[in-house]
């Protein structure tokens, strides 16, 4: 009778220490599949802030060490007006920004002065610089240019006109209706002159008589100049579809001339040199 007991007792501790046994490999073995998902998913999250810290801007500006008046700037994709506004606080400068100047920057700097930064800054991104007492104003360089035309209308020139296709011919200004091929010539030409515009330019029709009036950046205000230019003389050399040419064309073709009659000139120079 005892031994029964004793074997119960000793059966009952069997099974009380494997099941004792079983909690604890399957618990190690949920720590275990644990740790493998946190390590498995620890080069992912490195690899989303990797991608996250490349996209990010970058805003750095310090002095040099060599030279306390000399700057060291790194900026990648940061907005201008903060650049702007973080100069300023930072080493006590009066800077007053305008309302339209906008854009990202990403560029380096080495061993520079403010004053060049800001030069190179403002140049690249068509800006105007004026320095006031002790207040940096800073806003788009927008110019103001009057142009004076002899041939065309001006009025003419700064409508829509017509969807009619003309055609220019040499000669074409020295007959009896001159005054009308001209009226063609522009209706057809449907204002090319806003082609060359900026965002932020305008043409408008000047007080002066026959006058236009462009407010534009400088490089577009040459541009619209040579446009006008080779409009104005009636482009009588050359036979155009004006329906189908646009301002942009027109003025590359003349950037080219020029720049064929230079190296034609240049020639002739090398060759009368040569033959003395």
């Amino acid at each position: 009778m005892k031994n029964k007991f004793l074997r119960k007792l000793i059966m009952v501790e069997v099974i009380f220490i494997l099941y004792i046994l079983g909690i604890e490999k399957s618990a190690f073995s949920q720590d275990e599949l644990s740790q493998n998902e946190k390590i498995s998913l620890q080069p992912q999250t490195v690899q989303q802030k990797t991608l996250a810290d490349e996209d990010a801007p970058v805003l750095e500006i310090k002095k040099s060490n060599e030279n306390s008046s000399l700057f060291i700037i790194e900026l990648k994709n940061a907005d201008l007006v903060d650049f702007f506004r973080v100069l300023a606080h930072s080493y006590r400068l009066n800077i007053l920004v305008g309302e339209k100047v906008q854009g990202k920057i990403t560029a380096s700097f080495t061993g520079v002065t403010l004053e060049e930064v800001l030069e190179r800054i403002a140049d690249m991104y068509n800006l105007k610089m004026e320095k006031r007492g002790n207040v940096i104003f800073i806003k788009p360089n927008l110019v103001t240019k009057v142009f004076y035309l002899r041939h065309i209308e001006a009025k003419t020139l700064l409508e829509e006109g017509s969807s009619e296709e003309e055609e220019v011919s040499e000669g074409s200004f020295q007959n009896q209706g001159e005054s009308s091929s001209e009226s063609e010539i522009v209706k057809s030409r449907k204002a090319t002159i806003y082609d060359l515009l900026s965002g932020e330019g305008k043409v408008l029709l000047g007080k002066q008589f026959n006058s236009i009036m462009v407010i534009d950046y400088p490089k577009n205000i040459e541009r619209i100049k040579s446009y006008l230019e080779m409009v104005d003389r009636g482009m009588s050399s050359r036979i155009f579809k004006l329906k189908y040419i646009s301002a942009k064309e027109l003025v590359k073709e003349s950037e080219e001339e020029s720049k064929e009659e230079s190296e034609e000139s240049a020639l002739e120079e090398t060759t009368q040199e040569s033959n003395e």
